[in-house]
């Protein structure tokens, strides 16, 4: 008889504990405390994931899972010419060639393979040849910022490229050609895919949208903004996208990972927050930064580092700033790393920290160059806004507080 068992929050470190031996193959799960839990996916839903350890079944809540990861590669991608497809979620998807055909785009797969895509036209952004040419990708982002509300026949010119504008109708039964009702006249014009560089569909905002799951990533480079996840009887995975769209794989190993952190955790470096901050003197602008805050970097450009490791994400606080994040209740835990970086040059740098949840004082400790790195974990469930404040405790001569790895999670 089949075991199955919810974990709660406290109990994920036990995981750990009652399965000592893992196979090499496993799929490993990194919850939102920390802790990682390796077993074999054995179910996906709107709750969370289903992992099977030995005989039993543990099923853990979306809410706890930062990333599952599969242990599947993600491949170099090709050097030979391919199309990418956005959708309208932000789903990206190469293929060797696309094609319409009746109210569908379709996608070719790759030379080394690929999911297998239905991608109803109101689902797609656009569709875009020759992906791999970064000269191409650069002129393609500049068109789009001149496109209006219509769909768009795109053609390449020496310089960059040009479109038609009108209606996409549909497409032949072959998938080769379409039918544009045009903007300059109304009149429809049957135009072929083979001779255009790509096609941009204008997509009214929708009234709804499905809630996100996950961000899922294949060993085909592909990424996929999920609204659910299926796992078959026979080992194949289906993924519905948030854009409506559905992709098909033969097994678990076509995916890399399952990326929660998209729903459950937000960088502070990654919002935008309301920043209060004196003004800087003109004379001291050649000495001083000019920036309250430093997203994902130290001075100078260089990386975030704190008692010798360095942080991809942080922040990096100038003294006298307060910044003020909305969260709006979503979230239940602030998370992050407090001192000066040491690529300051002055070690008597100090600065008093104080971090607030709608107004009640949660933290405030004097933070200095000297000290290392403090780990600060604060609730901040239900809270409407956090609010950091660095006061200068020493003149600290350029020296910025350094948040690293700041988060809000769920």
């Amino acid at each position: 008889m089949r075991r199955t068992r919810r974990l709660p929050r406290f109990a994920l470190a036990l995981a750990l504990v009652a399965v000592p031996l893992v196979p090499v193959t496993a799929d490993d799960v990194t919850t939102t405390a920390g802790k990682k839990i390796s077993g074999k996916l054995a179910a996906v839903d709107a709750k969370g994931v289903s992992l099977r350890l030995e005989s039993a079944l543990v099923e853990i809540p979306a809410r706890d899972i930062v990333v599952v990861d599969l242990g599947n590669k993600v491949r170099p991608l090709p050097k030979d010419t391919f199309t990418e497809v956005e959708l309208t979620d932000g789903s990206i998807l190469r293929g060797a060639k696309f094609g319409v055909k009746g109210k569908a785009v379709t996608l070719d797969a790759l030379a080394g393979g690929g999911p297998a895509a239905d991608l109803p036209t109101g689902a797609v952004f656009s569709a875009m040849k020759r992906a791999e040419d970064p000269k191409a990708r650069e002129n393609w982002k500049k068109m789009l910022a001149t496109r209006g509300k219509r769909d768009l026949y795109v053609v390449a010119q020496e310089n960059g490229f040009t479109y038609i504008q009108g209606t996409v109708k549909g497409g032949s039964a072959d998938g080769t050609e379409i039918t544009l009702e045009k903007e300059s006249d109304g009149k429809d014009e049957t135009l072929r895919l083979s001779r255009c560089a790509g096609l941009v569909f204008y997509q009214p905002p929708p009234m709804a949208v499905a809630p996100t799951l996950c961000r899922v990533a294949d060993v085909y480079g592909n990424v996929l903004i999920a609204a659910g996840v299926a796992l078959s009887a026979e080992g194949g995975v289906t993924v519905t996208t948030v854009s409506g769209a559905t992709v098909k794989y033969a097994g678990s190993a076509e995916l890399a990972r399952l990326d929660y952190a998209l729903g459950n955790v937000a960088y502070l470096s990654d919002l935008d927050p309301q920043v209060d901050a004196p003004e800087v003197p003109i004379e001291e602008r050649r000495l001083t930064p000019v920036a309250p805050v430093l997203r994902d970097r130290a001075l100078s450009n260089e990386p975030i580092k704190l008692d010798g490791a360095q942080f991809p994400k942080g922040l990096c606080v100038a003294p006298d700033t307060a910044l003020t994040y909305n969260l709006k209740g979503d979230y239940s835990q602030f998370k992050a790393t407090v001192g000066i970086d040491e690529n300051g040059t002055n070690a008597t740098s100090a600065a008093k920290v104080t971090i607030e949840a709608d107004g009640q004082v949660l933290f405030s400790e004097k933070v200095a160059r000297k000290d290392k790195g403090k780990g600060v974990v604060l609730s901040v469930k239900g809270a409407k806004q956090l609010r950091i404040i660095v006061e200068a405790d020493t003149p600290l001569n350029g020296n910025y507080v350094t948040f690293a790895d700041a988060r809000v999670q769920k």
